[in-house]
């Protein structure tokens, strides 16, 4: 089970996402149409062991170093199998930058933007 007012204030506080109440729990959005539903009764939160949600950004490494700034806590070289440079930051997907967390509930998050 989770507890909404934790999430609510990583989603938001820590994230910088926008929140608003819904059916059953609460739902916040971010940019690049990112919708998540934070839903406070589903007995195995933070059960999966891969992400269950992913974050288009336009910088990855400097999305990175602020939500790091933030207290935002990142995967390392020891959780992922993939190589990271100095900011956290895989670019092992072709076209991609990707880096990895998880929220208070233990569920993998991904960002990632663009390669240029």
């Amino acid at each position: 089970m989770s507890d909404l007012e934790r999430s609510r204030k990583f989603y938001e506080g820590q994230l910088g996402l926008d929140g608003a109440a819904t059916p059953g729990g609460w739902t916040v959005s971010g940019d690049y149409g990112t919708v998540i539903n934070l839903l406070p009764e589903i007995p195995d939160a933070g059960s999966a062991g891969w992400p269950v949600a992913t974050f288009r950004v336009d910088d990855v490494s400097a999305t990175v170093r602020e939500l790091r700034s933030r207290d935002v806590p990142f995967l390392g070289p020891d959780d992922i199998p993939f190589s990271l440079d100095g900011d956290g930051v895989s670019t092992d997907q072709a076209g991609l930058r990707v880096a990895w967390m998880r929220d208070p509930d233990g569920n993998i998050l991904t960002i990632y933007s663009l390669s240029s």
